[in-house]
C-alpha cells in the first residue's frame, strides 16, 4: 500500500534518485559547516603567497606551469563562496537592510586598517628606512603621498594611493602597502549587483542570473582562446574589464549554486569530475603563459573551484566544522597578512628564508586579526538591528531589541 506520505517503500518499489541523493538544499546545514574554516585558509594561503613575491623566493607559480598563482587561486575560493554566503542574504533581506549588513561587515574593519597600516606599520617602516635626524614622524606625515592621503584615497574600497610616502627599503614591492585589499572593491560591488537584483526581482526568478553568469563565463571563455583579445583583456589594457570578468563568473557561480540548491545534488562524483575539469586546465593550450597580468586558461575553469569547495564545507568531521563557528577571523588574516609581510620584509626577515619568513608572516597576523574581530567587527555587526526598517520589524512581531535573531557568523560574508 502507498503510504500517507506519498512513498512506494510497503510495495518494494525502489525509491527515486532524487530520494538516493539529496539536493544541497537538504544537506547543508548553515549553522554547522566549515566554510568560514575554508575561508581562513584560503586568507592563509594569500599569505604564503606574497610571501614569494616579498621574499623573491620561489613563486607564486602554481606547479610552475605559467597558469596560475596561489594567491589568484585563494582569492577565486573566496568570491566562489562569497557568491554562495551572500546570495542568501540578499534573498532573505530588503536591499537597503542587506546593504547595510555588508556595509557593516567590509568597511568598519578596512578603516581601522588603513589607519594601522598608516599610521603604525607605514611610519615604522619609513623610520627605519628613512632615518631623519630632528625631523621625524612630522616629515613622515608631509611626504608626498603621505599616511594621510593613502587614508582618504582609499576610503571607499578602490585603491587610488597604494604606496605611503617614499620608497621603502629591504623589499621587493616598496611602493605596496597592502597587496590583498583590492580585492574588496570587487567584492562589494558584487554585493551591489545582487542587490540590484534583489530589487528587481531577478533573484527569485533565478534564470536571469544563471543567463548572466554563462554570459560571463562564455565572454571570458572566448577572450582566453583568441590570443588578440587575450592580448588586450589585460592588467595593461582593458584591466577593470579583466577583473569583472574573472571575479564576477565566479561570484555569480556560487549564488547560483544557492539558487538552484534545491536542484543541485549533493554529490561527491559531481565534486570530483568538477574539481577534475579544473586541473585540466592546466594543460589546455590556450591563454597566456603570464599569470596574474593576463587570463589563461585556469582562470576560465576557476568556476569549477566553486561547487567542490561548498561541497567541502559542508562533509568536513565535526571538529573542522566548530572553526570559526562562531569568530571568524579570516577578514583580518586577509586585510592584516601583507602589511605585516611588508614590516617583515623592511627590517630584513626575507633573508631568514621563505619558510620562515611566510610563518612569521602568518603569526604576526593573527593577534591583529584577533583584536580586529573582537575590537571592531564584532562590535560593527551588532550594528545590524539599528537600521530602520529593521526597528520597524522589531517592533510589528513585538520582539525586544536585545532579543533580536543573530544569524551564524558564516552568513555574514
Amino acid at each position: 500500500m502507498v503510504g500517507v506520505d506519498g512513498s512506494l517503500g510497503s510495495l518494494g518499489v525502489s525509491t527515486t534518485s532524487a530520494e538516493k541523493r539529496p539536493t544541497l538544499d537538504q544537506s547543508f546545514d548553515w549553522r554547522s559547516n566549515s566554510l568560514n574554516l575554508l575561508r581562513l585558509v584560503l586568507a592563509s594561503a594569500v599569505i604564503f603567497a606574497h610571501a614569494s613575491t616579498l621574499s623573491l623566493v620561489g613563486s607564486e607559480n602554481v606547479w610552475g606551469l605559467g597558469k596560475t598563482t596561489f594567491g589568484a587561486l585563494a582569492v577565486y575560493g573566496f568570491f566562489g563562496i562569497s557568491g554562495f554566503l551572500i546570495a542568501r542574504s540578499a534573498v532573505q533581506n530588503g536591499a537597503l537592510d542587506y546593504l547595510w549588513k555588508r556595509f557593516l561587515r567590509i568597511f568598519p574593519a578596512f578603516w581601522v586598517c588603513l589607519l594601522v597600516t598608516a599610521f603604525g606599520f607605514g611610519l615604522i617602516g619609513w623610520l627605519h628606512s628613512n632615518p631623519h635626524e630632528g625631523c621625524g614622524v612630522s616629515c613622515y606625515l608631509n611626504e608626498p603621498n603621505g599616511p594621510v592621503g593613502y587614508v582618504y584615497r582609499n576610503f571607499f574600497l578602490y585603491v587610488r594611493q597604494p604606496q605611503i610616502s617614499s620608497s621603502l627599503k629591504g623589499s621587493a614591492l616598496p611602493n605596496l602597502w597592502n597587496a590583498s585589499i583590492w580585492t574588496l572593491w570587487w567584492e562589494f560591488l558584487c554585493y551591489v549587483m545582487l542587490a540590484l537584483a534583489a530589487v528587481t526581482g531577478l533573484l527569485r526568478r533565478r534564470w536571469p542570473v544563471a543567463c548572466a553568469t554563462v554570459i560571463l563565463w562564455g565572454t571570458l571563455a572566448v577572450v582566453v582562446a583568441v590570443p588578440r583579445w587575450n592580448a588586450q583583456f589585460s592588467a595593461f589594457h582593458f584591466a577593470t574589464w579583466k577583473d569583472v570578468l574573472e571575479l564576477f563568473s565566479v561570484f555569480l557561480l556560487g549564488s547560483c549554486i544557492y539558487l538552484y540548491r534545491d536542484k543541485i545534488p549533493d554529490s561527491g562524483i559531481l565534486a570530483a569530475l568538477s574539481t577534475a575539469a579544473f586541473l585540466v586546465s592546466f594543460v589546455l593550450p590556450i591563454g597566456s603563459g603570464t599569470p596574474a597580468w593576463f587570463l589563461t586558461s585556469v582562470d576560465v575553469a576557476a568556476i569549477f573551484l566553486v561547487y567542490p569547495l561548498i561541497w567541502l564545507g559542508m562533509h568536513l568531521p565535526l571538529p573542522f566544522k566548530r572553526v570559526g563557528s562562531k569568530n571568524d577571523y579570516s577578514y583580518g588574516i586577509y586585510i592584516y597578512g601583507f602589511p605585516v609581510q611588508q614590516l617583515l620584509a623592511i627590517f630584513g626577515v626575507v633573508s631568514w628564508g621563505y619558510f620562515a619568513f611566510s610563518v612569521l608572516g602568518l603569526l604576526g597576523a593573527i593577534p591583529l586579526a584577533v583584536l580586529s574581530w573582537w575590537l571592531v567587527e564584532k562590535r560593527a555587526l551588532r550594528l545590524k538591528t539599528v537600521h530602520p526598517s529593521l526597528r520597524r520589524a522589531r517592533r510589528s512581531t513585538g520582539a525586544p531589541d536585545g532579543n533580536a535573531v543573530v544569524p551564524a557568523p558564516v552568513e555574514e560574508g
